[in-house]
């Protein structure tokens, strides 16, 4: 089995709670209030910025030079989307160009950030994951229901990570992860399983975070 069937194995508990969610519910169905839309294309801004900086400190520590460009690409493809969220939602909706992260996302983002410094490389990698299979594993889920709903406003942000250049790019991902996990002992395959488990409940919290437009209590 490869590592990354036993890692998506370990967390099916957990996407499932994430595709039942209110937020993704709602986002399906096109009912999600645009508050919390724009919450939440906020916080997922700030997220980008940062997980593009992890892409990029992971891709400096790979030691293949297809791993490194792969990774590379990876993080000017997050930062192209954060500009174009800039470009498009931030100004339909009205969003300040200053965002200050929930505590969720500052959470989760510092997450990516140290392990992306300071942990093997390879735990790096499973860490920064869930990000793209998720969101693809999520877009896919919500696209296959769209027939059944009519005039998305959501249509935009759901053709995104349902889109076939985006799951070229988790197809990748996945492909490096196995490399890794490949060359690595048994121990180290299960601090990145740790890892991937951890980003995934992560994933989960940033979602509910933005459902209740999570602010600092203090």
């Amino acid at each position: 089995m490869k590592w990354t069937e036993k890692a998506w194995d370990r967390i099916v508990p957990i996407y499932e709670q994430i595709i039942t969610m209110p937020f993704n519910q709602e986002l399906l169905q096109g009912s999600l209030s645009k508050e919390r839309f724009k919450f939440y294309m906020a916080q997922d801004a700030y997220y980008l910025g940062e997980f593009g900086k992890a892409l990029s400190t992971i891709s400096g520590r790979l030691r293949d030079l297809d791993q490194v460009l792969a990774f590379s690409q990876f993080a000017s493809g997050a930062i192209v989307v954060e500009r174009a969220l800039h470009e498009g939602y931030f100004k339909t909706l009205g969003i300040p160009d200053q965002i200050n992260p929930s505590p969720t996302c500052l959470l989760y983002t510092n997450y990516l950030l140290s392990k992306s410094a300071y942990s093997n490389v390879e735990v790096a990698v499973a860490a920064v994951l869930p990000c793209f299979w998720i969101y693809k594993k999520v877009g896919d889920h919500i696209y296959s229901q769209q027939e059944t709903v009519k005039d998305n406003p959501y249509k935009n942000w759901i053709d995104t990570y349902a889109g076939e250049d985006f799951a070229k790019s988790v197809q990748h991902a996945l492909e490096i992860a196995d490399q890794l996990a490949s060359q690595s002992s048994e121990k180290l395959q299960e601090e990145m399983l740790e890892a991937f488990e951890m980003a995934t409940r992560l994933e989960w919290m940033f979602w509910d975070s933005a459902y209740k437009m999570e602010k600092w209590s203090i």
